[in-house]
């Protein structure tokens, strides 16, 4: 009888609208733990925050992330690293491996906090754009654009009372990249599109 209340405690209601059958790989480990608990340990992995992660994704450039203390808090929004340069600053003079990569991006981007506290994760971390084109001094005439790279995610929504909760998918943005403009007009570089001949596969 305790099996069964456990089970139907942590059963997860699902509001996605998909026949699709739940893949079960075999060879996963989830799939092999004989353990009862596992769903409470996961949720305390999933949620565990420090100054360093609040949030299962974080950036890897560390120097860039600002702490709790600095952020006072998780607010929804809040830009979480430092700024990098402007849009239109000025070439830098030299550049090597070990710069790091938001200031070698060609678009420019912050790294803001995804929070909502009646999620699972609640914190989420996704990119930012900080410019809506690439430098000028970079690409030259301006055919391109600076676009959201977005993935969608599974998580876990509480109700009012947080005492059950329901799968669903958030979008979030995970980086910005230089894409070439949708509507490139007689201003752009007329020889930076051309055709390239491919050999026929074997």
């Amino acid at each position: 009888m305790k099996i069964l209340i456990l089970f139907s405690a942590w059963r997860i209601r699902r509001d996605l609208d998909s026949d699709e059958e739940d893949m079960i790989v075999t060879d996963e480990c989830y799939n092999k733990y004989n353990e009862e608990n596992h769903f409470k340990v996961f949720s305390n992995y999933l949620n565990r925050k420090n100054s360093s992660h609040y949030s299962p994704i974080a950036p890897s450039f560390q120097q860039a992330l600002l702490t709790l203390q600095q952020t006072k808090g998780l607010r929804h929004g809040e830009q979480i690293t430092k700024s990098s340069s402007k849009c239109n600053s000025r070439k830098q003079d030299q550049i090597s491996a070990d710069t790091p990569l938001r200031d070698r991006a060609l678009c420019k981007f912050e790294y803001v906090l995804n929070y909502n506290p009646k999620r699972l994760p609640a914190a989420l971390t996704e990119v930012k754009c900080s410019c809506p084109r690439p430098n000028a001094k970079l690409v030259g005439k301006r055919i391109f654009e600076c676009e959201h790279l977005r993935y969608q995610v599974r998580v876990l929504m509480w109700d009012d009372g947080c005492n059950t909760f329901r799968e669903a998918v958030e979008t979030i943005s995970l980086a910005c990249i230089p894409v070439i403009q949708a509507n490139v007009n007689a201003d752009g570089d007329d020889d930076f599109v051309y055709t390239i001949k491919a050999e026929i596969p074997i």
